[in-house]
């Protein structure tokens, strides 16, 4: 016997069209929320995972709540999740009763695992714990993020912990606040990681399974919010996790599965990079434009030296002050980067 997850991506929800959105955005994530609704009632899951940023913004409009509210009646088994940095305001959790999020979670349609975890056993001496730590102004700088809490249950025998990070394999090559799979010290069998909306594009089941037998899941989000050239290419889908008993004393094992899902449409199909193309053709033109204005000011302080003497005989200024004008000009060329020449 084994246990199924259902293992997603954030999922932003929202009433009005990303910028560059052909399409209409809520009703693209209506249809694919629903489809992972299909996944999991198909497969006999246990739970549904997100791993945070059900909401695109902790002020989504009530009407929007309420459509969310109403889809997610429809789920076949729960919902787990975390909050995630768009879920609250200023990476406050004190701010979730709140929000749209903290309502789900009173109502019942969405379970926060840091407030409250899951338990199952799919079978005799396999039990599953489900933890998770949800987005704060620590994420990416506290590694105690990633640990699950301590627990008086020694017979637990599978651990999975669910975390809004920017979990990376390797570094971004720009400066951005995240942590590297392989410096991540945790307690846990599995990290499910969500905020990194690529997910683990170079693995076929979007899973890193490290060296120490600690497996990272993240499936990428569900939704395109940009038209990168990233988000434009890459799947969107839920990863299928099947944790079952292999016999040997404490060791559960786990497989994962990547599934598209079929309601996705092509980046191409949804998204426009005009907006982008237009940006880029409007910061070239700025750049040409600064550019003549600083030959035009370069010629100008050529100039200004023959234009201080002319004042000064019409004005019939003192030498001294004609002396500390140009020195102030000069210095303040100098200031502005100008050259000597």
């Amino acid at each position: 016997m084994s246990a199924t997850l259902v293992i997603c991506g954030d999922l932003h929800y929202r009433g009005s069209n990303p910028r560059g959105r052909l399409d209409n955005f809520q009703e693209a994530l209506d249809a694919k929320l629903r489809e992972v609704f299909h996944v999991a009632r198909d497969k006999e899951a246990t739970a549904i995972i997100i791993p945070g940023d059900i909401f695109d913004s902790f002020n989504t409009s009530w009407s929007v709540v309420a459509d969310l509210a109403s889809l997610l009646t429809e789920q076949p088994c729960p919902v787990l999740t975390v909050m995630g940095n768009h879920d609250i305001a200023g990476g406050n959790q004190e701010t979730v009763r709140r929000t749209p999020y903290g309502l789900l979670a009173r109502l019942g349609l969405i379970r926060d695992l840091q407030m409250e975890p899951y338990e199952f056993s799919p079978e005799y001496n396999l039990i599953i714990t489900i933890t998770g730590h949800g987005y704060n102004t620590e994420t990416d700088v506290d590694m105690g993020q990633f640990t699950p809490p301590p627990d008086d249950y020694p017979e637990i025998r599978f651990k999975i912990h669910v975390v809004h990070s920017m979990l990376l394999e390797k570094p971004p090559g720009f400066d951005m606040r995240h942590t590297l799979v392989r410096n991540v010290k945790t307690t846990a069998d599995v990290i499910i990681s969500g905020h990194y909306h690529l997910g683990f594009p170079e693995h076929p089941a979007m899973c890193v399974d490290r060296d120490d037998g600690v497996m990272f899941i993240n499936p990428g989000a569900l939704c395109r919010l940009a038209a990168t050239p990233a988000e434009m290419d890459r799947p969107i889908g839920v990863v299928l996790a099947e944790i079952f008993n292999t016999g040997i004393e404490d060791k559960p094992g786990m497989t994962c599965q990547f599934i598209p899902l079929q309601s996705a449409r092509p980046g191409y199909e949804v998204l426009s990079r005009d907006h982008l193309e237009a940006e880029q053709e409007r910061e070239e033109r700025i750049n040409r434009f600064l550019g003549l204005l600083a030959a035009e000011g370069e010629a100008k302080f050529l100039e200004i030296q023959e234009i201080i003497d002319d004042i000064a005989k019409r004005e019939e200024l003192p030498a001294a002050v004609v002396k500390e004008a140009l020195n102030r000009i000069g210095r303040a060329r100098e200031a502005l980067g100008g050259r000597n020449t």
